[in-house]
Order: structure tokens, then C-alpha cells, then sequence
């Protein structure tokens, strides 16, 4: 043992708690507000309940004869104001502890005073702006869930989201969602989920409670982290009327927590509503083109210049067949692409998840819409060809028609182009016949249309 002067007199524990208790007398009386820790009546008649705001704990007493006029003791984790007379010294023990003569619950009315005062404030810093908050990613390739774990709220935001798409991937943080230590846990659940590789979206998620119970969720503390992630974060903190501050400063919020889905993720039964009405609508257009070109096809049959007129452009119909055949199936693939671009990565993890209607469902559905669109299509082609077909075998030659051309090959379509003396060239099945013009007959029959 190291020996040494000692400068000043020696005091006993006894003298030091004397010494304490004196300082402490300066305190004197005044009220607290914590949450009940712990709470219980002694059999002396006395009752002791622990405070705590969660970073500090004070103990209390209410002597027998304050605490015969309480009907009802307080619960644990209720928020109280309690008012003390004194600041008392236990020597034996080495403890501090309150003489409290009165105790009552904290107001509704005063919470949600405190809750607005919170608003004004993050009102005033521009947390609530529309404009600062992050946007929801249409397709995002990882949903995080902070909330309580085993809750009600837990099992209606899974349910909702996977009823929704199948296909999403859930990261889950659980938290404590009441009490002073509720803050810093939620906090802390959402940090984790922040820095989660994959996550692009948190939503925040309690059921509903007292006002009291729903404090935390109004923390100035929890509202300044939401607003600082880099994770757009969706609340859904419900059925109560008085919605909390996080609300405010989060991108988005849901009434309750089954409907929080709807802001996260799309309706798969709506993307494949709009894939099958997309699909529709374009092959009714390709028939229409398609019942327009036989049409115009028949009328030129009927007429000897318009089937030669027609021969050369045989080639250029089917080109743009094709090429209208081509357009359909890129407009119904690219959105099949996309869609699958996302299944193939949101589904990378999903041999744990149900999958009863998935995307995959989705995409092979539109595959055979594809399919069947295209052996329309190429049904419409074929009944073009067929069409051009009969008319290559209605061919002028073979009805006993001829054209008559200039000697510069220029096809003779009237009488008015033709004089007296004027060569021609007449072709005819087998061959070319030169001869000249003698004379021109009108024909006072035929009339202008």
C-alpha cells in the first residue's frame, strides 16, 4: 500500500452523506415527468416506482399516506408527472431517491401541445418540403421493414406486399415501437437498413395506440434522422387521427400499415391487365391495316392498268408487311423486357418466398399473347400473299388483255395521248407487236367520272 501525507482531515462515509444531503436540501421540490420503470406497493402500505427518460433513472417513494389517496397505480411504461417535496439521502445504502406526494399521468392535451411545437420546428428547417424528400423507386429491388417484431403491423405489411408482388425482397429490423427507448432503437433500425446493400426503399410500421403510445413517433430525433437517410422511407403508423410528426418529413405515408404496400411497390394484377390490353390494341390495328390492304388489293384486280400498276409494288407490300410485323412485336416486347429485367433481379433470393403468381406468371402469360399476336400477324401476311398470289394468276395476259406503250416504253392509259400516224408498241401474251396509229375513234359511251 503506497503511503503519503495526507494535506487535508479524513472524513467517514457517514460525514460525506451528511454532507450530500445538506447540498441536496438546496434542491428542494418541484415535479418530474418520465416513463414508469417499475412501480409496486410495498406491504407497509408504501408504494416505490422507478422513473427514467432512458439515459437516466431516479428513484421515487410515496409514503403510506400520499399513496392510500391514489386509486389506480401507474404502468409500466405509462408517462407520468410526478411532483416531489424533497430530495432524500439513504446513507446505508449508498442511494437518492424522491419523497413524491402526487402523481398523475401526463395530459393527451398537453402531448399533442408538445407534438406541434415539434412540427413548427421542422417546419421551420424545411424538413416538411415536398421538394427535399427522396422519390420511391418504381421497381425497387429491395423493401426494408422497421418494426415491432412479431406485430400486428409486421404481418400486415408482408401480407400486403407479397399480395401485392410476389416477387419482392424484404429486409426486416426490428425495434422496440413504445417507451423512451423507443427512439433510439428505430433509429437505429433505420441506419441499419440505410447502408443494407440492395435496399432502395424503408417503410416504417406500428399499429395503433394512445397518444402516449405514439409518441416516439413524433420525436424531434427520429424525424431529423428520417429526413438525413439516404433512403426514401415510408410511414405507416395507423389507426389513430392524430397523424405523427414522421409522417410529415417522410417521402410518403399510408393510413395503415396494410396499405403501406401501395406506395412501394407496383400491382402485378395491373401490369398484367396493361400488358393484355396493350396487346389487344395492337393486334386489332395490324387486322385493320391488314383488312384496308386486301381491300385495296380486290378493287385493283378488278382493273387491267391496276393490276400492272400493282405487279411492281407486290414486293414493297410484303416489305412493309413485314416491317409492320417487326413494329408489333417491338412493341409488346420492350415492355415484356422490362418487366423481366426487374423479376430477374428482384427474384434472385426468392426460394424462400411463396411464389403462387408471381411475375412469372405475368411474363409467360405475355409470351403467349406475343405468340398468339404474331401467328395473327402472320396470318394477315399470309392471306396478302395469297391475295397478290391471285392476282399474278388473273394475270392480264392470260384474260386477253394488252397494253399499248409509246416507243418510249410509256404505258398509253387514254385515247387523248394517241394522234394519227403516231407508232406504238402493242404487247401481248407471246411477244411485242409494232404498228402505227390510223385513226382515233372516241368512245362517246364512256363518260368522266
Amino acid at each position: 500500500m503506497e503511503t503519503s501525507a495526507v494535506e487535508a482531515v479524513a472524513e467517514s462515509p457517514s460525514a460525506i452523506w451528511r454532507r450530500v444531503e445538506g447540498a441536496l436540501e438546496e434542491v428542494g421540490g418541484g415535479v418530474v415527468e418520465a416513463e414508469v420503470q417499475k412501480c409496486f406497493r410495498a406491504a407497509s402500505g408504501h408504494v416505490y416506482l422507478d422513473l427514467t427518460d432512458g439515459e437516466a433513472l431516479v428513484k421515487c417513494v410515496i409514503w403510506k399516506s400520499n399513496a392510500d389517496r391514489i386509486a389506480e397505480l401507474p404502468q409500466e411504461g405509462q408517462l407520468v408527472q410526478a411532483r416531489y417535496t424533497k430530495v432524500r439521502v439513504y446513507a446505508k445504502n449508498g442511494s437518492v431517491s424522491l419523497d413524491v406526494n402526487a402523481i398523475r399521468g401526463a395530459g393527451e392535451g398537453e402531448l399533442l401541445a408538445r407534438v406541434q411545437e415539434t412540427l413548427a420546428r421542422l417546419v421551420a428547417d424545411g424538413l416538411t418540403d415536398p421538394e427535399r424528400k427522396l422519390p420511391i423507386p418504381r421497381f425497387p429491388r429491395r423493401v426494408g421493414l422497421v418494426t415491432g417484431r412479431g406485430s400486428d403491423a409486421e404481418a400486415d405489411v408482408l401480407r400486403a406486399l407479397r399480395d401485392r408482388f410476389p416477387p419482392t425482397r424484404i429486409a426486416v429490423s426490428y425495434s422496440l415501437v413504445q417507451g423512451v427507448n423507443a427512439v433510439p432503437e428505430l433509429i437505429d433500425a433505420l441506419a441499419r437498413l440505410d447502408i443494407e446493400p440492395d435496399v432502395e426503399v424503408i417503410i416504417l410500421a406500428r399499429g395503433g395506440g394512445s397518444v402516449e403510445d405514439l409518441l416516439p413517433f413524433s420525436d424531434e430525433r427520429l424525424c431529423r434522422a428520417i429526413a438525413a437517410l439516404g433512403t426514401p422511407v415510408v410511414t405507416s403508423i395507423g389507426h389513430t387521427k392524430q397523424r405523427p410528426n414522421c409522417d410529415h418529413v417522410a417521402s410518403a405515408a399510408a393510413e395503415v400499415p396494410a396499405r403501406a404496400a401501395e406506395h412501394v411497390v407496383p400491382s402485378a394484377a395491373e401490369l398484367d391487365e396493361r400488358i393484355d390490353r396493350r396487346a389487344a390494341e395492337i393486334a386489332g390495328f395490324a387486322w385493320g391495316r391488314l383488312v384496308t390492304a386486301e381491300a385495296q388489293i380486290d378493287r385493283s384486280a378488278m382493273r387491267p392498268a391496276g393490276q400492272a400498276a400493282l405487279i411492281p409494288r407486290v414486293g414493297r407490300v410484303e416489305l412493309a408487311g413485314q416491317s409492320l410485323s417487326h413494329a408489333i412485336a417491338v412493341t409488346v416486347t420492350r415492355p415484356r423486357e422490362r418487366i423481366s429485367g426487374c423479376a430477374t433481379t428482384l427474384a434472385r433470393t426468392l426460394q424462400s418466398v411463396p411464389r403462387p403468381a408471381s411475375l412469372d406468371a405475368v411474363r409467360e402469360r405475355l409470351g403467349r399473347a406475343t405468340g398468339e399476336l404474331r401467328h395473327r400477324v402472320q396470318l394477315g401476311s399470309t392471306a396478302l400473299s395469297g391475295a397478290l398470289n391471285l392476282v399474278r394468276a388473273r394475270d392480264w395476259r392470260e384474260r386477253g388483255f394488252a397494253l399499248v406503250r409509246l416507243p418510249t416504253g410509256a404505258l398509253v392509259s387514254s385515247t387523248q395521248d394517241l394522234a394519227a400516224g403516231q407508232p406504238v408498241i402493242i404487247q401481248l401474251k407471246g411477244g411485242l407487236l409494232d404498228a402505227t396509229i390510223e385513226h382515233v375513234h372516241p368512245d362517246e359511251t364512256e363518260t368522266d367520272a
